[in-house]
């Protein structure tokens, strides 16, 4: 069979254009998975760092099954939460995993020196390795009491969703506010102020 120029042309264009189809499926593929990620991203930062509702009997129910979990400190002495009554107390779950945690980890100790135990603070690590918590206590040198969580059950307990996240209890053991995610100076004493001591 003999081709002339016009089919060659002709098979050329058809060639090109379903080339050109092609690449223009694959761009709009490569688009539509990009949304797809973001979307994916933009709802993974929504979950963990949303503030959880402050439902009373949902932070009751918490603080109930919360407090009477008997914990062990950094210097193993073993202590629940219910040891505090009395004394308004502000509980950050960290873990040197965390970013936003050991970014934090330094206001909590000064509001913590400010308050010279006005407020109770008690950092508990959780679903961490204890050697590589006890460097971080160690490189951030926070005084305040630390405590393992390692299976998370106290994170648990108060319904944590991300990290860090922070309770603020009242002195009659009310739970008065649960922060997911870093907190600044003037916001952790914001929080504090809003206790009701």
């Amino acid at each position: 069979m003999l081709w002339n120029r016009e089919d060659a042309r002709s098979t050329s264009e058809v060639k090109a254009r379903r080339l050109a189809a092609a690449r223009h499926r694959a761009t709009i593929s490569k688009i539509q998975w990009s949304l797809v990620a973001v979307a994916g991203i933009a709802l993974l930062g929504f979950l963990l760092f949303q503030d959880p509702p402050n439902d009373p009997s949902v932070g009751g129910t918490a603080l109930a099954a919360a407090s009477e979990i008997q914990l062990t400190d950094f210097e193993g002495e073993r202590f629940a939460l219910s040891d505090y009554a009395g004394t308004p107390v502000v509980v950050n779950f960290w873990a040197s995993w965390c970013p936003n945690c050991v970014a934090e980890m330094p206001a909590f100790e000064k509001v913590h020196k400010d308050l010279d135990g006005e407020v109770a603070f008690i950092g508990i690590d959780q679903r961490d390795q204890r050697s590589a918590a006890d460097d971080l206590a160690r490189r951030t040198g926070v005084t305040y009491r630390l405590a393992d969580d390692p299976g998370g059950r106290v994170f648990d307990a108060f319904g944590g969703a991300g990290m860090p996240t922070t309770v603020f209890i009242d002195a009659r053991g009310n739970i008065s506010d649960v922060v997911t995610g870093q907190l600044s100076e003037d916001q952790l004493r914001g929080y504090i102020s809003d206790i009701d001591v």
